[in-house]
Parts: C-alpha cells; sequence; structure tokens
C-alpha cells in the first residue's frame, strides 16, 4: 500500500497579538515660557480600539464616523495638538494722574483787586495748563489776573443783564414808534456782548492773542450801540408832529403840549446820562487799571506809567463832570464829600509821575509802586463809603434817595444794584482790555527803539538835545557838534537867549 499524502498538522491556536500601546501625545511646550492660560479641562474622548484595518490587517485605531466629522472640532482641539500661542505681554494699567488743586473763590477775588501782576502766585493747576500752552513764566501772572478778574466779573454782569431786560420790559412803550420800541431793548441787548467776550477769553485763558480781538469786538460793540441809542432825538421815537396837528385841529392847547415835550426830552436825556454813566466811568477807570499792571509786570516800560499820568487828570474831571448832575438834584455834604474823594484819587498818579514815568527794576518797583498806589487806593475806598452812607440815609425834602418804591425815592434799590454792578463789572472788563492792549504797545515801543539806527536817530538826538537845554536852563551853551553837517539851517549862534521858535 502506498504511503498516504501528506498533511501538515493543523495549526496550533495562539492568542492574537496585544498592539502596542498607543503613542501618548503631548502638546510640545516652548521651552522657558510660562504656560498659557486654557480653558477648563474637559472630558477626552474613550481610547479609541485597536483592531486589524480591514485593508492591510495591520492593527490600529479603529476609524469611527461621526456625523460632521469634517467640520467638528473639540473643544481645545487646537490648543492640544498644535503649538500654542505665545503668551500675551501682561497689559499693566496706568495709574490716574493726581488732580493738582486749583484756586479757591477766595484767591480769584483777591487777584481781581491785586494791583501787582508780578506778585500774583498761580496755582499747581494753573501752572501746568500755562506750561502746556508754552507761556512764559514772566507772564504766568497775567494771565492769572486775567482768568480772576473775568470769572470775578461775570456773575455781576449776568446779573446786570438781567437787571437791564427787566427795566427795559416795565418802560413804558405804548406811545413810540416801532423804531422807539426796537431803541428800548437796545441798551440791554448790547450789554450781552460784554459777558460773552468774557466766556471767549474764559474758555480758551491760556491764549491771549485771538481771544483777546474778540474780546476787544464785544466791549467795543457794547459800548457803540448805547451811544449810538443815546443820540436818536425824540423826534424819531414818538411822533410829535402828528400829536401836535391832531391837538391843533381838535382845538386843544398846543403851548401845553410843547411844555409836556419839553419835560419828556429833559426827562430824556437824564435817563440816557444814567444808561452812559457806566460807560463813561469804566474806560478812563479801565485805562489806569490796565496800564497799572503792564506797569507792574513790566516796571522798566516808561509807556504804561505816562499814560496813567495824562489819563489821570481826565479821569478826575470826567468824574465830576458825571457827577455834577447828581448833585444840583440831591445836593448833600455827604455826597459832596464821596465826590471829592473819588476825584482826588486819580491826582496821585500825577503827583507820583517821577515814579511811573521812568524805568524800574524789578526790586525798586516793589516799594516804588506800592507806595505810589497805596494813598489812592485809601482815597478811592473813602468816596466810596461816603457814597454808600448817603444812599443809605440821603433824603432830598421828604423823600428818601434810594428805597424800594420808586414813587417814594428817586432810585430803587434795582437801581442802584443794576447801576453800581454794570459799573464795576464793566471797569474790571475794560482793565483786561486795556492791560493787553498796554501789552502789544510796550512790545511795539522796545521794537521801534531798537530798530532806530541811522540818520533818524542822529536828528532824533539833535532835536532831543535842544530840547533838554530848553528844558534845563535857557541859557545852556549851544554846541554845534549836536547838528549834523548836511543840515543846512544849523545854527551858528553860541548860545540860547530864549525858548526855541517854532
Amino acid at each position: 500500500m502506498g504511503q498516504p499524502p501528506y498533511q501538515p498538522d493543523p495549526p496550533q491556536w495562539q492568542p492574537p497579538q496585544q498592539p502596542p500601546d498607543p503613542p501618548q501625545w503631548q502638546p510640545q511646550q516652548p521651552p522657558q515660557q510660562p504656560p498659557p492660560q486654557r480653558p477648563p479641562p474637559q472630558q477626552p474622548p474613550a481610547q479609541p480600539q485597536w483592531q486589524p484595518t480591514p485593508a492591510s490587517g495591520e492593527w490600529g485605531p479603529a476609524q469611527q464616523h461621526w456625523p460632521g466629522q469634517d467640520q467638528q472640532h473639540w473643544p481645545g482641539q487646537d490648543q492640544q495638538w498644535q503649538n500654542p500661542p505665545p503668551p500675551q505681554p501682561q497689559q499693566w494699567q496706568q495709574p490716574a494722574p493726581p488732580v493738582l488743586p486749583g484756586p479757591t473763590f477766595g484767591t480769584h477775588l483777591k487777584r481781581a483787586f491785586d494791583w501787582n501782576v508780578a506778585k500774583i502766585v498761580t496755582a499747581p493747576r494753573e501752572e501746568q495748563q500755562l506750561e502746556a500752552a508754552g507761556v512764559e513764566r514772566r507772564l504766568h501772572g497775567l494771565y492769572a489776573w486775567r482768568r480772576s478778574t473775568l470769572l470775578v466779573a461775570l456773575p455781576v454782569l449776568l446779573l446786570s443783564v438781567v437787571l437791564n431786560f427787566v427795566q427795559a420790559g416795565q418802560n413804558d412803550t405804548s406811545g413810540l414808534t416801532g423804531f422807539g420800541k426796537l431803541l428800548n431793548w437796545l441798551p440791554a441787548i448790547a450789554l450781552v456782548f460784554v459777558p460773552i467776550g468774557a466766556l471767549i477769553v474764559l474758555g480758551n485763558w491760556t491764549e491771549i492773542r485771538r481771544s483777546s480781538k474778540r474780546l476787544l469786538i464785544c466791549w467795543i460793540i457794547s459800548i457803540a450801540i448805547p451811544l449810538f441809542v443815546a443820540l436818536i432825538p425824540l423826534d424819531f421815537l414818538v411822533d410829535i408832529g402828528t400829536r401836535r396837528q391832531v391837538i391843533l385841529n381838535n382845538g386843544g392847547d398846543v403851548r401845553t403840549f410843547d411844555a409836556q415835550v419839553l419835560l419828556t426830552r429833559l426827562g430824556l436825556a437824564v435817563k440816557f446820562a444814567l444808561i452812559l454813566l457806566p460807560v463813561v466811568l469804566s474806560i478812563p477807570g479801565g485805562v489806569l487799571k490796565g496800564a497799572g499792571r503792564i506797569k507792574s509786570l513790566f516796571p522798566s516800560a516808561s509807556l504804561p506809567g505816562w499814560f496813567i499820568v495824562a489819563v489821570a487828570p481826565f479821569y478826575s474831571l470826567f468824574m465830576i463832570v458825571v457827577f455834577v448832575l447828581i448833585d444840583q438834584i440831591l445836593g448833600d455834604a455827604v455826597l459832596l464829600v464821596g465826590i471829592a474823594l473819588l476825584a482826588l484819587a486819580p491826582w496821585l498818579f500825577v503827583i507820583h509821575r517821577n515814579v511811573y514815568g521812568r524805568p524800574l527794576s524789578v526790586a525798586e518797583s516793589d516799594g516804588e509802586l506800592t507806595r505810589a498806589s497805596r494813598w489812592g487806593g485809601w482815597l478811592t475806598l473813602g468816596g466810596i463809603v461816603f457814597l454808600a452812607i448817603f444812599m443809605i440815609e440821603g433824603k432830598v425834602g421828604q423823600e428818601h434817595v434810594v428805597s424800594g418804591d420808586s414813587d417814594k425815592s428817586f432810585f430803587t434799590y434795582v437801581d442802584v444794584l443794576r447801576t453800581v454792578g454794570e459799573v464795576l463789572a464793566r471797569g474790571m472788563v475794560t482793565a483786561v482790555v486795556f492791560s493787553t492792549i498796554f501789552l502789544f504797545l510796550v512790545y511795539a515801543e522796545w521794537r521801534m527803539m531798537t530798530q532806530f539806527t541811522g540818520d533818524i536817530k542822529t536828528e532824533h538826538d539833535a532835536q532831543i538835545s535842544a530840547l533838554e537845554r530848553y528844558m534845563v536852563s535857557r541859557a545852556a551853551p549851544f554846541d554845534p557838534s549836536d547838528y549834523p553837517a548836511q543840515w543846512p539851517d544849523a545854527p551858528e549862534q553860541a548860545t540860547w537867549t530864549g525858548p526855541p521858535t517854532s
């Protein structure tokens, strides 16, 4: 028998080979960098089961297909399997700058009446604002005084505007023409421009050129409109001719009508005099105050001082003329003393003309200008006190000068408050206006003196030399070298025998 064919042994069963452990994927950390802030860890998905791949017969993780697998991303997947973004630098919050203290109301009030601008000390907040605007330190006192003066004057100006509108609304305009009714409101409207100009300056108080020009324009408008209204005669306000013709046609007394018209004209003149009183008193007073502030700031400049000396007598005469009408109607000894003190105060500038008119150093100005201005301030304060006493206790016949009833007095408290407030506020604003004017004049004077050279300077020196001989001594010897050789009419006399002929 043959052998059966070869048959291999049946395969021995062996357990399937366990696949190797899946690799543990660790995110790559950048060296020496703090770990980024990650969202709270979430539960990782279940570990995939390893099984042979049908295509290759190799072991690998089972493929699981989920709906939208290509679009689905596990939370934090990018952070786990990719390099994390570099940490963002921490934003440190800058501490808020400290709030610097500013001037108080008492400081503003003191500055507004302080004549020595060079001694004004600015508050830390004002100092910071002026330094940021590039203002020279020498001018800091002027800027601070300018701001404080307008801040003190602004509430008084607003109150005066309100009182003027109330007064205009109480006026009887039933017999006036349309133009006359319009003129009744124009003085109150004109006063509105003054606080508008003050607000413009206060809004940008660290800048002086453009704001000063706008304040000057508003100030001129507030003065020009009342002057225009005061120049309009009564015939433009009331149709006098028509009324007179009606009375004549009805057989009325024309002489009585003419007498009433004359009384109306006189009353209108007194009314306009009271309206223009603050304007007239504020202009020369503002010139003196503005020039005095610039003289204290630049004591070496002579121009502001000579303006003070020249304007002071006219200010005294203006004050006397204004009070003549009041003194003749309400004549009283107390009123007369008050007017005399107010009129005498400006003459002290003339008495101390050698102080104001000559160049001074900063050290000299502290003592000289203080002594020269001290008595003027006391005389002005004394005159105001006497006027206040007269207004409170004064009587003319059986009527009080000032009371709450217009039928029992010449003036009401509202009239006095309106007039005094407007005079005070207008005077302060006018001082600010003229201080800026004199500031530019001082600069213009210095600039022209530096350019004063050549033949013009030679001729000027010769002319002033002749004037000096006349002022010092009329018999002073003549020096021919004072006159340039090109002058054909140079005198050949050796002495002066009298004043130079014109």
